[in-house]
This record gives C-alpha cells, sequence and structure tokens, in this order.
C-alpha cells in the first residue's frame, strides 16, 4: 500500500492527544469525611476491573479513529501488477487511404499492438476500416494521453499536418517515436461558393506540404447542377455588408480610416459594403453586420458585433478581444502609419468572419506538413506522483470502516456511564 499524499501521515502524532487526555485524568481519589461507614459495602473486584477495561478499549478506538481519519487524507491506493504490451503502434487513419501504408499497418497487427490515432485510441481492424477520411487529429493532445498507454514503447505513424498542432506544445514523460509517412501529394478540393444574383463563384482550396491556397472560379448559374453539387457543400449568398459608424467630433481621422479599410475590403472580397454613419440623437440601432463606436461614452447593448474605443497602451495589436463574444477595442488613435504596418483591413476582415462554414470545410484539406522535430513534445522527468497515481483507490473501504469504528466508540461511551 502507498499514499498519494504521504505528507499527510505526519498528523499521525495525533494519535497520542487521547492517550495524554486518558493518562490526564488519572487523578488520585479524593478523601471524603462520613461520619459512618456502617451501611458501605466492599465493591466487588470484578466490577472495578471490568471499568478499567472499558477505558482501555475506548482509549483504543478513539486513537484508531484518529488514526484512520489521517489515512483517509493522505489517499491510500494498494499496488496491483499491470502487463504493459511491449510496443504500441499508433496510425493516423487517414493514411490507410495509401495501399503502402495499409500493408505496413495488416502486417504489423500480427506482431503487436495497433491502434488508431484518435480519442481513446481504438484497437485496429482491417475489417472496420471502410472510410479513411477523418478530421486531422490534436497531435499535443493525444500525446498527453498517450502516457496512460500500458505499454512500454510508442511508435506514432502520422501525417504530421500542421493544423493538428493546438495549443501549448505538452512535457510528457514517455519517449515517442514519431514517423511521417505523408506521401507528399498535392490536391485540390472543392470547399464552397459564392452566389451573387445570375453568377456562380466556386471556391477550392490546393494544398501540399508547404502551401495552402484559396481558389475561386466564376461561371453562370446553373441550377441543375448547382443542387447535386453542393448538396454537402456550403454555398453562401454575397448580400451588401452592412457597417454602422458612431463616431464624435475628436474622432473623426479613425472614422475616415475605417472607411477607407471597408472599401479596401470590398473591392478585395467583390462584395458590396454600405456604411451608415449616424448621429447621436437620430440613434438607431438595426440589425447591422457590424457597430463601430468611436466615442468615450458608454457603448449600447446590441446581439452582433461591435468594436468600442478603448485605449490600451499595452495591447500588441490595434483591434483586441473584449469582455464578450462579439466584442472588440480600438485600442490607439489610427494614422497613415499603423493602419497599414499593423493590416487594420485584415483585422477587420478577420472581426467579420464572413465565411464560416467554407472555412471550416477548408480545414479539412490543409495538407501543409509540420517538421518532426518542431512536433514532437518536451520529455520531461517521471515524477513520483504520476507514478503513484497508478494503484487501486480503497478510500471507500476505509471510509466504512472509519464509520463502524465512530459507532463502537459511541456505543462504548455509553456503555462506560452506565
Amino acid at each position: 500500500m502507498f499514499f498519494l499524499n504521504p505528507s499527510f501521515l505526519w498528523a499521525l502524532l495525533g494519535v497520542f492527544v487521547p492517550l495524554a487526555i486518558h493518562l490526564w485524568n488519572k487523578k488520585e481519589g479524593k478523601t471524603i469525611k462520613v461520619g459512618s461507614i456502617k451501611l458501605l459495602q466492599e465493591s466487588a473486584s470484578r466490577k472495578s476491573s471490568s471499568i478499567k477495561l472499558n477505558e482501555f478499549w475506548l482509549l483504543l478506538l478513539r486513537m484508531l479513529l484518529i488514526a484512520i481519519l489521517v489515512f483517509i487524507m493522505a489517499k491510500p491506493r494498494l499496488h496491483y501488477k499491470t502487463r504493459n504490451s511491449p510496443i504500441t503502434y499508433l496510425v493516423e487513419k487517414s493514411l490507410l487511404s495509401s495501399l503502402e501504408v495499409k500493408m505496413l499497418t495488416d502486417s504489423l497487427d500480427n506482431k503487436a499492438e495497433v491502434r488508431f490515432l484518435e480519442t481513446d485510441f481504438p484497437e485496429y481492424e482491417p475489417e472496420d476500416v471502410k472510410n479513411t477520411f477523418s478530421e486531422t487529429p490534436n497531435y499535443w493532445k493525444l500525446a498527453r494521453q498517450m502516457e496512460n498507454l500500458k505499454t512500454d514503447s510508442i511508435v506514432v505513424f502520422t501525417n504530421a499536418f500542421v493544423s493538428g498542432v493546438k495549443g501549448k506544445r505538452p512535457e510528457i514523460c514517455k519517449n515517442i517515436h514519431w514517423i511521417n509517412l505523408n506521401h507528399e501529394l498535392t490536391k485540390t478540393n472543392l470547399v464552397g461558393a459564392f452566389k451573387r444574383d445570375n453568377e456562380l463563384e466556386r471556391i477550392s482550396v490546393t494544398s501540399d506540404a508547404e502551401h495552402f491556397r484559396f481558389q475561386r472560379e466564376k461561371q453562370n448559374l446553373d441550377i441543375s447542377g448547382l443542387a447535386t453539387e453542393f448538396v454537402n457543400l456550403p454555398l453562401a449568398q454575397l448580400d451588401t455588408l452592412q457597417v454602422q459608424i458612431y463616431s464624435e467630433d475628436d474622432f473623426q481621422a479613425e472614422s475616415k480610416y475605417i472607411k477607407l479599410s471597408f472599401s479596401a475590403l470590398g473591392k478585395y472580397l467583390e462584395r458590396p459594403i454600405e456604411i451608415i454613419k449616424f448621429e447621436e440623437e437620430n440613434f438607431n440601432l438595426m440589425a447591422k453586420d457590424i457597430l463601430i463606436w468611436l466615442s468615450e461614452k458608454k457603448a449600447p447593448e446590441t446581439a452582433g458585433k461591435i468594436v468600442i474605443f478603448r485605449r490600451d497602451s499595452l495591447a500588441n495589436s490595434l483591434i483586441v478581444s473584449g469582455n464578450s463574444l462579439n466584442e472588440y477595442y480600438l485600442t490607439r488613435e489610427l494614422n497613415s502609419e499603423n493602419i497599414v504596418e499593423e493590416h487594420l483591413a485584415e483585422q477587420l476582415l478577420e472581426i467579420l468572419n464572413l465565411y464560416p462554414e467554407i472555412n471550416k470545410e477548408a480545414e479539412k484539406y490543409d495538407l501543409r506538413m509540420m517538421d518532426l522535430t518542431l512536433l514532437k513534445p518536451n520529455l520531461g522527468e517521471i515524477s513520483k506522483s504520476s507514478k503513484n497515481r497508478e494503484g487501486r483507490d480503497i478510500s471507500k473501504y476505509v471510509w466504512i470502516v472509519l464509520i463502524i469504528l465512530i459507532l463502537s466508540e459511541r456505543a462504548l461511551a455509553r456503555v462506560r456511564k452506565q
């Protein structure tokens, strides 16, 4: 048996508290003067020894209660032996579209443990592999979970996609060998389309190990082909974007630069953008795509996106996220230099997030690869705490013993008083 929090065992010194109280109460009896002892009888010696015996068991129970309570706080565990697999192979499911990788995986299945590189690491079954397309796994998140695998060695066959690297680089205790089996092909996939009047603009992505590019192709709208080709793909309607701006006299420069930025975005996106400027007395918060609030006054509440002027000298960007989901802050006054150097138009475009469905579809076909030396998590030392967490928790059984001892102590204490 071992403990997850062995430092609590110092509290075992508390078992001497009931003993000290017991010894302190063993004082000499008081002398009471009586007029006559004619009616007094000699007490039976067996009854006297019984009282002493009850006190001994009561003392022992109270000392055990303290000891059991300390054990519970120290979180006891029982050792159990586990048989680790000598080696485990983890295969990214999308690699199985290659015949060479499929044959390699089938051959490994006869010699060692083979699992899929995805959540919970399900076992590899050749007959169950029907659709080899799957979302790119989060490599670093899965690397943390690999520490729980009962194996002595781990080999990972992966695409090493850049899109699979998310969050902070983890530090793990197991040495994992990563192998990139990506065949580095260039693929072009249709991810959606824009519909504008009688014109259709097809959006596709071309990606390889180093590049990821969007391509647009215009064609006349064909209703018959549209229903079949985009049945499972997003189709965006290019309506006019509406931007509502409120600015005081002190923010005329900011208002001008923001208008110019949206004008440039309209030409780049080939999509009309309507800018509506209003005065405070004629304020009417209509359903717009975005509200720009250039004032020191408190901004109105709106369900849509809003950019509020709020100075922040420590901000590392012109526009930063606010306190709520659709709230953003313009952190500095604008001029001809910072709107170019800090890419104001690109930041406004990111806030608009015009085509989330198309962007999500495009992420599936991002084939850019990461160097394996950058993909590997940091290797840390195996801590004692991580070792100790392997064991059977017996706290619930200790709680049962504690409850039994409390009931026994209360019952014995009542008998002693009688």
